[in-house]
């Protein structure tokens, strides 16, 4: 334990708060709280822990700490704190990832808009939250097509295409004031699940199409009514009751926590969202940062239906919404469907990530029996960049099963290669790699691919056969569109079908090498462009070069100044003739 960390927990308080965990670079990478912060954060550092908590405690260099005056407080508090650091290990619903509603306008002429932003202060009426956007836009275009409500944002002065297709009574040109008490009734009846009215408009207007011969229309008003009565058909329970309610279903395993919500509007189940959040803490912390982060204070369901387990009364306090814990009846039924779609949405997801190693090993297998080797677990793949033999450059990927290996990725700076060599810059690389692998008795990989043809190939082979080290060695060989085309492997062109797993892992594995290559060189020319000619220059430090980056853009353009033009942007008179003889003797 670092001793900064171990002096600060002994300072810990037996009060409410939240505390801040910081990595290596003071960034804040979790935020949580606590009834009593010194128990809290103390067992971080103590005891054992799950895969995630370990991984989490492993980064932590620093941690700060807010006490509050209530428990209360601290949910606020944390709330507030994961919106201002966005820290990588908490569950956050960014303000793209909020869930939408639709609101009917509380104005002169009002409007129905979709807003992930529900304020009570406008009094507008709010219906949702929707599983998505697209739903919710879906019920808002069916809706303006029945009722003439105002569509602009701000009125014009002349009327426009909508009052012409009788979709708006025009405000903009009606000097008398109109009234849309009956549509507002309507539609604040469809978006509670009375759906009769518009079902019954819907048909007529299918029917009246059909008559028209407009086959294609009334195929459309068909598909709509057909969506009505899909969403808002009676459930196998049926709660005969006007309150909106959400039942919060969930299971929990293997460090994972997951989370389905059955929308229950006029008796009905008529949307639902689920999740899988990563457990870091506890399974209540977790849970009740969900919670606090997915319901909007100002817009929460009248009734929230929970798991005994969960009930928490801080949680109550900040939620504006009756939570109940059911026992028994229809209602202890809807809660228990929403905690058994819980466990098959994790089910689901062990299972699809199972499926995916499993055809992972599957390629890999194959991709062995096609060159006659042994499965390739583990492969290997290089590539160079440089700017005509400016910051020479390379870069390896490890592939772990099938699967990219970030943590594995090493980066090279070339350093006995002059100019743009390829072969030789290949030979150094890969002689540096294997080399340290069998000096320290290191695990080989079981295939390399050079992201090239030929000629890196035997460039990697010759210096493999010079450590006295066997392993099989492909290129990668591209089209002239720099997208992977064939395998080059013992001299032979393989092709490969475009859309094989095959094809699809050794295009993953280009495409990401020369990426993570290209990443490295900018990186490197950006740090080395334009400092090193200028470096060890006594009197020239960071600030004095970007002045003259600033104002002369090339180290050309530095050479053929006069003393003056350099003076005149604040340096020195004697850094400025240091400047020039420096350059001028790199000249010779």
């Amino acid at each position: 334990m670092k001793e900064n960390i171990k002096l600060k927990l002994e300072l810990l308080p037996d009060k409410p708060g939240c505390y801040l965990m910081k990595d290596i670079t003071d960034k804040v990478i979790y935020v949580g709280k606590a009834k009593n912060l010194k128990n809290r954060v103390r067992s971080y550092f103590h005891g054992s822990h799950n895969a995630k908590t370990t991984k989490l405690v492993s980064e932590i260099n620093d941690f700060d700490y807010i006490i509050t005056s209530t428990n209360k407080e601290s949910f606020v508090l944390e709330i507030n704190l994961i919106k201002q650091y966005d820290p990588k290990y908490n569950i956050l619903l960014k303000d793209d990832k909020t869930y939408p509603f639709i609101a009917l306008t509380n104005e002169k002429n009002p409007r129905l808009i979709v807003t992930r932003e529900p304020r009570k202060k406008n009094n507008a009426k709010y219906f949702g939250p929707y599983p998505n956007v697209k739903a919710a836009r879906s019920v808002q275009n069916l809706l303006n097509q029945l009722f003439p409500l105002r569509k602009c944002k701000n009125i014009p002065k002349k009327e426009c295409l909508y009052y012409h297709l009788n979709l708006c009574l025009g405000p903009c040109i009606k000097k008398e004031e109109i009234d849309y008490t009956s549509y507002k009734k309507e539609i604040i009846d469809f978006l509670n699940g009375k759906t009769k009215n518009v079902i019954e408009i819907l048909e007529k207007k299918m029917q009246q199409a059909a008559a028209n011969l407009e086959f294609e229309k009334a195929s459309e008003y068909r598909d709509e009514i057909n969506n009505i009565k899909n969403t808002t058909s009676k459930q196998l329970i049926d709660l005969n009751s006007d309150i909106f309610a959400d039942y919060i279903g969930v299971y929990s395993k293997d460090d994972y926590l997951a989370i389905h919500i059955l929308m229950m509007r006029q008796g009905n189940i008529v949307a639902n969202y689920n999740t899988i959040l990563p457990i870091i803490s506890d399974l209540n912390d977790t849970f009740n940062g969900f919670m606090t982060q997915y319901y909007n204070p100002n817009i929460t369901p009248k009734e929230i239906y929970i798991n005994e387990n969960l009930y928490d009364e801080t949680l109550v306090e900040i939620i504006n919404s009756n939570f109940i814990i059911p026992q028994k009846g229809p209602k202890y039924q809807v809660l228990e469907m929403a905690n058994i779609n819980a466990k098959k949405d994790l089910e689901n997801k062990f299972l699809i990530t199972r499926n995916k190693a499993l055809r992972d090993i599957e390629t890999i297998e194959e991709l062995g029996r096609l060159l006659n080797i042994k499965t390739p677990y583990t492969i290997e793949s290089f590539d160079n960049s440089n700017l005509f033999g400016e910051y020479p450059i390379s870069a390896l990927v490890v592939y772990k099963n099938g699967r990219a290996c970030p943590k594995l990725f090493r980066k090279y700076h070339v350093k006995t290669v002059k100019g743009a060599n390829d072969y030789e810059t290949m030979k150094e690389v890969v002689y540096r790699r294997y080399l340290r692998l069998k000096l320290e008795n290191k695990e080989m990989p079981d295939l390399i691919l050079m992201d090239g043809g030929k000629i890196q190939v035997h460039a990697c082979l010759e210096v493999l056969q010079s450590l006295n080290i066997s392993i099989p060695v492909g290129g990668i060989q591209k089209d002239e569109h720099h997208r992977a085309k064939l395998l080059f492997f013992n001299e032979q062109e393989i092709p490969i079908a475009k859309n094989s797993p095959i094809y699809l892992l050794i295009a993953n594995i280009s495409e990401r090498v020369h990426d993570f290559a290209i990443s490295f060189f900018r990186s490197t020319k950006a740090k080395g462009l334009f400092s090193s000619k200028l470096d060890n220059i006594n009197g020239l430090g960071k600030a004095r070069k970007e002045k003259l980056l600033k104002e002369f853009i090339t180290i050309d353009n530095i050479k053929n100044a006069s003393i003056e033009d350099i003076t005149k942007i604040g340096i020195p008179e004697n850094v400025a003739k240091a400047i020039l003889a420096k350059l001028k003797d790199d000249d010779k």
